[in-house]
C-alpha cells in the first residue's frame, strides 16, 4: 500500500497551505505541481481595500499647454525615477529623454532625433526601464534596437536586435534580455471582417543582441481586422480585445494574456515556474455591450456605430486591464471595468504571488511606474496636454 506521502507525490503535489492575505481575508492556497508553484487565490471583496493608500492629490506635475518648450510634452512613451529622485520621460515627440529634479525642474534632455549614437528613429523613444549597473535603456522599436544611457547622461551603446526581434520587454538580472516580436498573418478573404490573434515569439538574447534561446510562439493580442476589396489587410482597435502582457518579474519572464484571470511565469530556459491565479467570473459581451461603448467613445461621431452592426463579439470580458511589477517585486494587476463599472481598481500580489487586496488608483491617468513609496504616470487633459505626475503610495498599512 502506498504511503500518504507517496499518494501526494503521484498527484504532482508537494504542499498545500491556506494562507491568510490583504485587508478582505481572503484565502491564498499554494502547493507545487511537478516543480511548478501554483498560487490560487480567492477575489477580494469588491468593497474591500488594502490598507495602502495613494494619496489625494500628485505631489510632482510635469507639463504645460505653453511656455517653455522643455514642459511642453508631446507623446510620452514612458516615465521613470532614478535612486536619486531625478525623474525621465520619454519624450517621443522631439526624440528626447527629457530629465527633471525631484520637484519637477528640467535639467537636461539627452538623445534626440536622428539614426546616430544615442539618438531615437521615429516615435522613439517609446520606454524606459531601470538596467542592470545603475543605468537606463530606452526602446527604439522601429528601429530594433534599444540605447542605454548611465545615470548622468552619457550614452553607453546600442543594442541591435538579432534573431528576427522586433522589441525588448526588459533586461534580466543576470545580463540578459527579455525580447519579443509579432508574427506575421494571412491575408482574409476581401470584404471581410474577422477578430484575428497573431502570435507572439519570445525569446532571451545576449548581452550584444544575440539569441540566447528562442521560447517559442504564444497568443498575442485579438485585432479586429477589416479587409479590404484589394485584399489589403486593415487593423482596427476592438473594445474588449483580449491581450497579451510580457514582463519581467524578478528573474523569471512572464508570458501571459487576459483571457483567463491567470498570470504565468517562465525560467530563463523556458520552463514554468510559476502560476498565479485569482477567481474570477467570465461575462460575455452583448451587442449593446458594444454599441455603448462605441457611443461613449465617439460622442460626436454617430457615425462610428455603422461599423458595430458587423463588428464579431468576443466570446467573454477580458479577465483583468494591465499588469505591473514594482520595484519591490509585488505583482499589481488592474481590474477591467465592465459597463457600468466606475472604480479604478488594482489587485496587488505579493512577490510569491499571495493576493494582498485591493488598491484605488486616484484619477485617470496611466501608470507608468511603481516605487516604494510613489506611483509615476501619463495623464492628457480635456485639450490634449499631457502631463507626468507622480503620486504618493503609503505602504505602512496592513
Amino acid at each position: 500500500m502506498a504511503t500518504p506521502a507517496l499518494i501526494l507525490g503521484s498527484l504532482s503535489v508537494v504542499c498545500s497551505v491556506a494562507c491568510g492575505g490583504g485587508d478582505g481575508g481572503q484565502q491564498s492556497t499554494v502547493r507545487d505541481s511537478a516543480g511548478v508553484t501554483i498560487v490560487e487565490n480567492q477575489r477580494p471583496p469588491l468593497d474591500s481595500r488594502l490598507g495602502w493608500r495613494v494619496g489625494l492629490q500628485a505631489t510632482v506635475s510635469i507639463g504645460t499647454a505653453e511656455g517653455d518648450p522643455a514642459y511642453e510634452l508631446f507623446r510620452v512613451g514612458g516615465a521613470m525615477r532614478l535612486s536619486d529622485g531625478r525623474i525621465v520621460v520619454a519624450n517621443a515627440g522631439t526624440g528626447e529623454l527629457r530629465v527633471y529634479d525631484p520637484s519637477g525642474l528640467h535639467l537636461a534632455s539627452w538623445g534626440g532625433q536622428g539614426d546616430g549614437p544615442g539618438e531615437f528613429g521615429a516615435m522613439a523613444p517609446s520606454g524606459l526601464e531601470p538596467w542592470p549597473g545603475d543605468s537606463l535603456m530606452a526602446r527604439d522599436p522601429f528601429s530594433g534596437r534599444i540605447s542605454i544611457f548611465s545615470t548622468d547622461g552619457t550614452f553607453g551603446r546600442a543594442l541591435r536586435l538579432e534573431g528576427g526581434y522586433q522589441s525588448v520587454v526588459g533586461p534580466l538580472p543576470d545580463g540578459s534580455v527579455f525580447a519579443a516580436t509579432l508574427t506575421t498573418f494571412e491575408r482574409g478573404e476581401p470584404g471581410t471582417s474577422e477578430i484575428i490573434r497573431p502570435d507572439v515569439e519570445y525569446g532571451i538574447l545576449r548581452a550584444d543582441g544575440s539569441v540566447q534561446r528562442d521560447l517559442g510562439a504564444y497568443r498575442g493580442s485579438e485585432l479586429y481586422m477589416v479587409n479590404t476589396v484589394d485584399g489589403s489587410p486593415f487593423p482596427r482597435p476592438y473594445p474588449f480585445s483580449r491581450n497579451a502582457y510580457p514582463l519581467v518579474w524578478a528573474d523569471l519572464v512572464v508570458i501571459t494574456t487576459n483571457d483567463r484571470y491567470e498570470i504565468r511565469a517562465y525560467r530563463p530556459d523556458g520552463s514554468l515556474a510559476r502560476i498565479v491565479r485569482r477567481d474570477h467570473e467570465a461575462r460575455a459581451p452583448t451587442r449593446g455591450d458594444l454599441r455603448d461603448y462605441v457611443a461613449r467613445q465617439n460622442p460626436d461621431r454617430p457615425e462610428a456605430l455603422d461599423a458595430v452592426g458587423d463588428m464579431p463579439l468576443v466570446e467573454a470580458f477580458p479577465a483583468f486591464a494591465e499588469v505591473r511589477v514594482d520595484r519591490l517585486g509585488y505583482l499589481w494587476v488592474r481590474e477591467y471595468r465592465l459597463p457600468g463599472e466606475e472604480h479604478r481598481l488594482w489587485t496587488v500580489f505579493a512577490p510569491e504571488g499571495r493576493a494582498l487586496g485591493l488598491v484605488e488608483m486616484p484619477g485617470s491617468f496611466r501608470v507608468r511606474e511603481i516605487g516604494e513609496d510613489y506611483i509615476l504616470g501619463t495623464r492628457t487633459d480635456d485639450l490634449g496636454i499631457e502631463y507626468v505626475e507622480s503620486w504618493p503610495l503609503d505602504r505602512s498599512g496592513s
